[in-house]
């Protein structure tokens, strides 16, 4: 038998100008050789939100050159957003 663990649902800053929803999506329980890829939302005020997910089998090694782009894609996005 694996043993299980909880990943929890990255969360919205809230803002004054847009007061975030709950992510749809609080926490997910994965078996030690599985990972989660996040669905992200993004709202008309430029909030980023958690709103559904993908179970994967855990990555061994080096990420593949396509989900690195899409890590810094994501990130590059987040900074834009809240203006980093």
């Amino acid at each position: 038998m694996s043993k299980k663990r909880t990943v929890y649902a990255p969360q919205a800053k809230p803002q004054a100008e847009c007061s975030p929803k709950p992510p749809a999506v609080i926490s997910v329980e994965l078996d030690e050789d599985e990972d989660v890829e996040w669905t992200w939302t993004h709202t008309s005020c430029g909030k980023s939100i958690v709103t559904g997910y993908t179970i994967i089998k855990k990555r061994t090694g080096k990420p593949d050159k396509q989900a690195r782009e899409r890590a810094s894609r994501h990130e590059t996005e987040n900074r834009h957003r809240s203006g980093r």
